[in-house]
């Protein structure tokens, strides 16, 4: 009996993760296409929709409180449950990143338009997908799955290199248009920092799976 008040529990600690990946994935795709758009309204709606991440990260804490402080986990359930904890931050992070990208796209609005910089919507695809399959891989336990995401993360932090050298190098031939690239250089931070995040995610999979913690 007690352990099928164990199950029940963990099983609704896992459904609320999963609702909060899926939130977070729908909150990305419109801070992605809010990037093209850039669309005021939309951009001021996910800033204030920041709070929702917030209210999920404490009630998913909650949530793997009371089942260390009323039921009796194993040794599996502990790394369950301590990942759990620890992803969710990552995941609100992720929230909290999307809500500064969109704090630059305000910015941006306000100024004189200039183009994408080269690879930038790229970029922000690989980002994505890192995103979305590391959510997957906390769902379904997938081990390959979350390798893949950790294998990834190169391939953003290369992009972000060389933009970073191409944004120096438009800066000094545009002075003009400095304010701009300056916002887009911050916000492909955030990108690199998000597909951080998702990579500390798919590291926690490792760990429930395969009681592999990643340094």
């Amino acid at each position: 009996m007690v352990r099928n008040k164990f199950a029940e529990q963990m099983a609704l600690l896992l459904s609320s993760v999963r609702v909060m990946g899926v939130n977070l994935e729908e909150a990305l795709d419109k801070v992605i296409d809010n990037l093209e758009n850039k669309d005021v309204a939309l951009a001021q709606a996910i800033i204030g929709g920041d709070d929702d991440f917030d209210n999920s990260e404490v009630d998913i804490e909650r949530q793997c409180l009371e089942l260390v402080l009323t039921q009796t986990p194993v040794a599996t359930d502990w790394r369950e449950i301590a990942s759990c904890l620890k992803l969710v931050g990552d995941m609100e992070r992720i929230a909290d990143h999307c809500s500064d990208i969109s704090q630059y796209t305000l910015r941006l609005a306000e100024k004189d338009p200039v183009p994408m910089p080269e690879n930038f919507m790229a970029m922000l695809k690989v980002m994505r997908q890192m995103v979305y399959d590391s959510i997957t891989a906390i769902s379904e336990n997938d081990v390959e799955l979350a390798q893949k995401v950790m294998t990834t993360d190169d391939e953003v932090d290369t992009y972000f290199r060389e933009m970073r050298q191409d944004l120096t190098s438009l800066m000094q031939q545009y002075p003009q248009l400095v304010p701009q690239y300056v916002d887009y250089l911050m916000i492909a931070k955030y990108v690199e920092r998000i597909a951080d995040h998702a990579t500390n995610i798919a590291q926690w999979v490792l760990f429930v799976v395969n009681n592999e913690l990643k340094s």
